[in-house]
């Protein structure tokens, strides 16, 4: 038995026993050597607390980290590690476990094995900071080879199929049920014209487009998101505070835009564009589920076409006409690696220019 200052500055008592006064002594010793990497702020969490214990402090650190936005915090809330842990102590998560899960989960989809990868190395890095283990295992780990990926953009003939059934969505003759409002038809010709995300085209308010600008811009200030408690709002700020832009716009974006703007009080400059029966944010999973409604009936249903294809369809456009870095300029990208890697189609098309230089530099003797 020994008197102790823990990590809370509190002095406690502790005791061990063993079959031996040197086996009890040894059996003291580390548990002191333990409580001297416990966790603090009254956890006092060691390498022997059940990792579950670990994940549920780790996401009361996260809850109070102001940088964070409330969407990331909800994504963390979906912890797909804690199953496979639920019956390890902290010290029980070692490299070989961590490789087992990992495979498990990369046999499922890359995706996923990623996303289990960063969060449990951050809820490892988090009991590093606290002093229960001395190192993060995941360092350990194999790193995850991510599989060929090339962009693909829209064809000129999908955008086509696409506008005429959105235009056709629930208008027929004699249709029962309420006929369609024109809204996600509308939505598409926005975000095909400004290469939006889904979130930021229905943020986008009565304020923050100009239409007697030249060319005619609107303001990508901010992006709906969707909170577990809250529901659907307005964020004030796009993804990334990066991706706030200003962007012109083509005529049939304009021409689109105006007719909302012509539905609206001019003296609420907050109202957005878009909006339900009852004049709330729409909820980017409706829009969703109507944009497959209408790509079933576009007779394009089964090719991996989302609203995003139309951020890739406009990166794929502007990069080959433009450059690389007027396509990430538009997407609101810091940097064209990103812009290059997951939105820009490559362009394909054999060009005369270089074959005129090889000309000219080499020519025959």
């Amino acid at each position: 038995m020994t008197r102790f200052r823990d990590w809370d500055g509190q002095t406690r008592k502790v005791t061990a026993t063993g079959s031996s006064r040197n086996a009890a002594q040894a059996a003291l010793k580390s548990d002191l050597a333990a409580r001297l990497r416990a966790g603090g702020s009254g956890d006092l969490l060691t390498a022997s607390s059940p990792f579950l214990a670990l994940a549920a402090a780790w996401m009361e650190d996260v809850m109070l980290d102001v940088d964070r936005s409330q969407g990331t915090k909800d994504t963390y809330l979906r912890v797909l590690v804690l199953p496979f842990f639920e019956n390890f102590t902290i010290r029980e998560v070692t490299v070989g476990r961590i490789e087992l899960f990992l495979r498990q989960q990369r046999a499922q989809s890359y995706p996923r094995a990623k996303h289990s990868r960063t969060l449990l190395g951050m809820i490892l890095a988090f009991a590093v900071r606290r002093e229960i283990i001395p190192r993060n295992p995941m360092k350990e780990t194999s790193r995850m080879k991510k599989p060929p990926h090339t962009p693909k953009a829209l064809t000129t003939e999908q955008i086509a199929a696409i506008r005429l059934a959105a235009r056709e969505w629930r208008t027929e003759d004699g249709r029962m049920g309420p006929r369609s409002d024109g809204q996600v038809r509308d939505i598409i010709e926005v975000m095909l014209g400004t290469a939006t995300r889904i979130g930021e085209a229905l943020a986008i308010r009565q304020c923050d487009v100009d239409l007697d600008a030249d060319p005619p811009r609107v303001h990508i200030s901010g992006t709906l998101v969707v909170h577990n408690k809250a529901g659907v709002h307005r964020q004030e700020h796009p993804k990334t505070h990066e991706s706030n832009r200003v962007i012109g716009m083509p005529p049939f974006a304009v021409e689109v835009i105006r007719q909302r703007l012509a539905l609206l009080d001019p003296e609420d400059a907050e109202h957005l564009i878009f909006y339900s029966r009852v004049g709330t944010p729409l909820a980017p999973y409706n829009v969703r589920r109507t944009f497959r409604e209408i790509l079933r009936n576009a007779g394009l249903e089964g090719l991996n076409i989302t609203p995003h294809s139309f951020r890739r369809t406009g990166a794929t456009l502007l990069a080959n006409e433009l450059g690389m870095q007027a396509a990430a300029d538009m997407l609101g990208h810091t940097s064209t690696s990103t812009t290059k890697a997951h939105y820009a189609e490559p362009d394909r098309r054999v060009k005369s220019e270089p074959a005129e230089v090889m000309q000219r530099l080499a020519p025959p003797s």
